[in-house]
């Protein structure tokens, strides 16, 4: 483990490991954390070390201004470039030998990408068989799709005192009360709520999700309901109930993008995961891996 000490780039991963795994600097860390965290840097180097020896990794290149980018998201986490500085310095590492580390994590990281490109695609017919064989994994609540207008309280403004907030939301509600079309409408044009922009649409909502006594009325109407003037702790609300959405399954087309996106990734790992054991067993058993 000495021999890798005296690596740059086992510095970057012991730092990295430190915060990942501990949530502290190297410095911080316990003998014994840092035997773990020096033990599992040396072991990600011996695999960076592996994919950048690859014929996969030979055209690779990072061009200067994703290089920069990738150094500019660490750096802007501190306060000043100075700290930025102090604190690589404490880690063992400079400004020029830190950009380097990250510029192999990152030619590393593309030649995975490569690789796990190469995994076959998820059909249609993937997803259903996963659908009906996991069909436990899709049930769902009861939710409602509704709608919102809300006025806050703020008695520095004469139209949001207590008074004024209730004379506005019960004028609102008696247009809307009857022409539930023009809710959006009134949400728009009245609602305080950033959910004004698209109509005061919450969404598919299921229980426990708003405050309570909006949650405990919205639960209990019927749909294409509007309710009465209601308050909670941001200020009053009506609340349009558009329509119920039963407990049950969710259907197979509404599930089917989430199990496309997990499978894909699954086997985008697999085959990551199967080209480094190859690699691997090739170093392990002496044979070129540059071919």
């Amino acid at each position: 483990m000495q021999s890798y000490e005296k690596n740059t780039d086992i510095k970057y991963h012991v730092l990295r490991a430190a915060i990942n795994r501990f949530g502290k600097a190297p410095r911080e860390l316990e003998p014994e954390q840092l035997d773990q965290v020096r033990y599992q840097a040396m072991k990600e180097c011996e695999l960076e070390q592996l994919v950048l020896d690859s014929v996969e990794a030979r055209d690779v290149h990072i061009p200067d201004s994703v290089l920069r980018d990738a150094v500019k998201q660490v750096e802007h986490k501190y306060p000043d470039k100075e700290t930025y500085i102090s604190d690589l310095a404490d880690n063992g590492l400079s400004e020029g030998l830190f950009q380097q580390s990250i510029e192999r994590e990152l030619r590393v990281n593309t030649v995975l990408d490569r690789v796990s490109a190469r995994a076959a695609r998820v059909s249609e017919l993937d997803c259903m068989l996963f659908y009906y064989m996991h069909k436990d994994k899709f049930n769902q609540p009861e939710r409602r799709s509704a709608r919102h207008i809300l006025i806050t309280l703020n008695d520095d403004y004469a139209e949001n005192t207590r008074e004024s907030v209730l004379e506005r939301m019960a004028a609102i509600r008696k247009r809307v009360r009857t022409k539930s079309k023009r809710f959006a409408e009134q949400a728009m044009k009245h609602s305080e709520c950033p959910t004004a922009m698209h109509g005061g649409l919450l969404g598919k909502i299921p229980r426990g999700q708003l405050y309570a006594a909006l949650d405990e009325k919205l639960f209990g109407m019927k749909s294409g309901e509007i309710s009465e003037v209601i308050e909670s702790e941001l200020g009053f609300h009506i609340l349009y109930c558009e329509q119920i959405h039963p407990a049950g399954p969710v259907p197979f087309k509404e599930a089917e993008p989430r199990i496309r996106e997990k499978l894909t990734k699954r086997r985008m790992r697999m085959c990551q995961k199967s080209w480094l054991s190859e690699l691997k067993e090739k170093a392990e058993q002496g044979e070129n891996i540059y071919e």
